[in-house]
């Protein structure tokens, strides 16, 4: 019998310090927790002393002082349970990558020299920008999609790896859009084969996609603070999955887009493969990726619109990492204040402590 209530007794410890735990401390751990059950004695404090003081004259002061006492008695029983608390610590940008358009469509010399010679200048001055603990990749579009460099915060093997690019036939800038994600989210487990298959097959529009993403993982548009993609095109794009597709995609898993249009509306005559005909920025195709993934648009990339990218960039890919630091110290001091402040006023007023 006698054991019987021994550990019936600490059955009910248990749950009381479960649910001091889950409804009055949320948020907080303690190293002791056990030691919360002391709480509990306060209320008990407090009842004795008020009878103590059944037949005094109560006052303001005395009510103050009182009260003192006791919030000081409470933070001394939490801090001989040494509690823990989580803070939020922003860190810096994990990575980015940057999808650049190699088509032909960006030899045109609607801007001077050529669209392809200021896509360079606009990202190698990006690469050498970019805070050191940023890992940048780059991924180029053609008629196929290559990942030319992994995420790195190596900027030479980047600006290096520009500088052997040449421009290519084709224009599949959303299957660079997809390898980019592919490598921002290597965990997301997209189905990088399966997506580009079905931008292959006949009528694809009519029939279910071989691959969706997992609605476990599906997050607000813009809400993934780790990661983002930056795409630097004319927006010209006859192969692979669709642009808008592809930002649809992005959006799903959070990750913001933001768009540098390298060309002008009146366009230029291109010449390749035989073929003349005249090639436009297809601004408004790249404003809705920017806002389908609440990234931003910049057309031209001047060094304005180059600053406002790296700022915009930089300030939504600010993320946080938790910490558990314990406040033991901070209770200890708030409650050797609190019990001076308190039994100060006490013997001012009726010459006690208490």
């Amino acid at each position: 019998m006698r054991a019987n209530n021994y550990f019936g007794a600490q059955a009910r410890g248990n749950h009381v310090r479960e649910w001091l735990e889950t409804h009055v401390f949320a948020g907080v751990q303690f190293v002791w927790p056990t030691l919360l059950w002391l709480t509990l004695l306060l209320p008990i404090c407090a009842a004795v002393f008020i009878y103590a003081r059944r037949y005094e004259r109560t006052s303001a002061a005395s009510i103050a002082s009182s009260v003192l006492v006791l919030l000081g008695l409470t933070f001394l029983v939490l801090a001989i349970a040494r509690p823990k608390i989580q803070i939020s610590l922003p860190m810096p940008a994990d990575q980015v990558i940057v999808v650049m358009d190699i088509s032909a469509s960006m030899q045109a010399d609607d801007v001077k020299p050529t669209r392809w010679a200021v896509a360079k200048q606009t990202l190698t001055s990006m690469i050498e920008r970019q805070p050191k603990d940023v890992r940048m990749g780059l991924v180029t579009a053609a008629a196929t999609a290559t990942l030319v460099v992994p995420p790195t915060t190596d900027r030479q093997a980047l600006i290096d790896a520009l500088q052997t690019i040449a421009l290519q036939p084709g224009s599949a800038i959303g299957s660079g859009m997809l390898i980019g994600l592919a490598e921002l989210l290597p965990s997301a487990g997209i189905d990088v084969q399966a997506v580009l298959n079905d931008a292959l097959t006949p009528n694809n529009q009519t029939r279910q996609p071989s691959w969706r993403p997992d609605p476990n993982v599906i997050r607000a548009p813009g809400s993934n603070r780790s990661a983002a993609m930056v795409l630097i095109t004319d927006g010209d794009a006859n192969m692979g999955p669709g642009v808008i597709e592809m930002a649809e995609l992005a959006s799903q898993f959070g990750v913001r887009i933001y768009t540098v249009g390298v060309g002008t509306a009146r366009g230029a005559i291109v010449s390749a493969e035989g073929i003349s005909q005249r090639v436009q920025l297809d601004a408004a195709t790249l404003s809705e990726v920017a806002t389908l993934t609440a990234g931003a648009y910049y057309e031209g990339a001047s060094q304005a619109d180059l600053q406002q990218i790296f700022t915009a960039v930089q300030s939504s890919l600010a993320f946080e990492k938790r910490q558990s630091v314990e406040a033991t110290a901070l209770l200890l001091i708030g409650a050797l204040v609190l019990l001076l402040s308190g039994m100060g006023l006490s013997f001012l007023r009726a010459g006690r402590l208490i």
